[in-house]
């Protein structure tokens, strides 16, 4: 034990380190025999709590993701550690309390799954103490402890326990102590190490806090079935990852529902961050702003757009509001009769031609054809030149007498092409002799 004791001051205090062996394995690194004034216990106190508070920040963390490199296997490090006994904790030497202290010291650790580790560690430690015989002065000590880890959904911190061994000279006792610390990452292959730990000695009632500053160096590697899975990423933040998010442009700040998609509390397809209208009817029609679009004949139209305020109920309409009108097609039959070889109309007052007449009258947009058809009596060539001729006399008649527009009646013969009836009986010649007049008009008519 080496005790140092200055009448004068506490904070000009010197005291003297010697180095622990790290039970002659883990730290020969630790120079010996290291002198430090009483500041560097006020510095390690001021460097853990405030590197502990800024490092915990977000920012801090945005900035070191980079490195997160979790799957390591094995860690060992240096830390400095500031020590804080029980204040009724007295001093078994020459009487008076002890006071706060500092350690430095190494450790090494092991994972055996990403979230379980084992560590031990060794520190030498000085101690301030208020001695009745001698005043202010510090105690230097040793101690060893070993702990299990177990480590968080990040991989970073982790919760340990496990026990301590002291043994400052004057007092030799063993502890359990628990606490929380984290592994942030500085680069690839560093970490710096912050802890806080509690400590409760077997042989007594006094617990102890102390809180932990290192630096430690990771290597090795997990099995990769240990390896942890990537975060999922969410691209508009808004709490719901891109693979279940449907609605991945998300405007910032804005509500959403478990599919990542803007509340819409009304139904009414308008987000409610833009809804100026938060209570409108289920199924009821809404413009841009969420409001109910005024909608007088219930077209489907707004009125603000509607052409045909008073469209008829159930009527199909198009953008304007209006009845959409489709075209249909009309056929009117027109027959005449005819002598065998004569193009000679027999029956030019029957009714069918004035009505015919009266058709193309009525509909200036009608267009009318003029069919001949023969009997099958004779030869090609000439039943073809007399269904012409009897097509012609049908236009002709049309014309003349009924006053049908003579630009919109074409007459067309078709000979013997077209028979209705096959026989060869005179009975079906004259079937086959006949005029049929077709007459197409586009007419328009509202859809349903």
């Amino acid at each position: 034990m080496t005790i140092h004791f200055n009448g004068i001051s506490k904070n000009n205090y010197i005291f003297h380190v010697s180095v622990l062996q790290f039970y002659q394995i883990l730290l020969p690194f630790i120079t010996q025999d290291v002198i430090m004034t009483f500041s560097f216990k006020k510095t390690l106190v001021a460097a853990a709590t405030l590197s502990t508070l800024a490092i915990a920040s977000p920012s801090f963390a945005d900035n070191h993701s980079d490195h997160d490199n979790t799957n390591y296997k094995k860690w060992v490090g240096v830390f400095g550690q500031y020590y804080h006994p029980d204040g009724d904790k007295p001093n078994e030497i020459g009487g008076g309390f002890l006071h706060d202290g500092a350690a430095v010291g190494g450790e090494f650790g092991i994972r055996f799954t990403p979230r379980w580790a084992m560590r031990i560690e060794a520190a030498k430690t000085n101690v301030d103490v208020e001695n009745n015989a001698f005043g202010v002065g510090s105690v230097d000590g040793q101690k060893i402890a070993a702990d299990a880890l177990y480590f968080q959904d990040d991989l970073q911190t982790y919760l340990f326990t496990g026990l301590q061994h002291a043994d400052d000279d004057f007092d030799d006792y063993l502890a359990v102590a628990a606490g929380i610390g984290k592994h942030w990452s500085l680069s690839e292959n560093t970490r710096l190490i912050t802890e806080a730990t509690a400590y409760h000695a077997f042989s007594d009632s006094y617990n102890d806090f102390s809180l932990k500053l290192g630096v430690a160096y990771v290597f090795g590697e997990i099995a990769p079935s240990y390896a942890p899975a990537k975060r999922e990423s969410d691209t508009d933040r808004d709490g719901v990852v891109d693979s279940l998010d449907n609605c991945p442009n998300t405007l910032a700040g804005t509500s959403v529902d478990a599919r990542g998609c803007s509340l819409d509390a009304d139904r009414d397809g308008v987000a409610d961050s833009i809804d100026q209208c938060l209570n409108s009817a289920y199924g009821e029609k809404v413009a841009a702003n969420g409001c109910a679009v005024k909608d007088a004949d219930n077209d489907g139209v707004a009125d603000s757009m509607d052409l045909c305020l008073s469209t008829p109920k159930g009527d199909k309409v198009n953008t304007s509001g209006c009845s959409v009108m489709v075209a249909e097609e009309i056929e009117v039959k027109l027959s005449a009769l005819f002598a065998n070889n004569s193009s000679v109309i027999q029956n030019p007052a029957d009714v069918k031609f004035a009505e015919f007449a009266d058709f193309l009258k009525r509909y200036p947009k009608a267009t009318a054809v003029v069919e001949g058809h023969t009997s099958i009596v004779g030869t090609a060539a000439y039943n073809q030149m007399l269904s012409q001729k009897r097509a012609e006399a049908v236009k002709a008649l049309l014309i003349s007498r009924y006053g049908a527009p003579a630009d919109r009646i074409t007459a067309l013969g078709f000979g013997e092409s077209q028979p209705v009836n096959l026989g060869n009986t005179a009975a079906a010649h004259r079937e086959n002799r006949r005029i049929i007049g077709v007459v197409k008009v586009m007419l328009e008519s509202k859809t349903k």
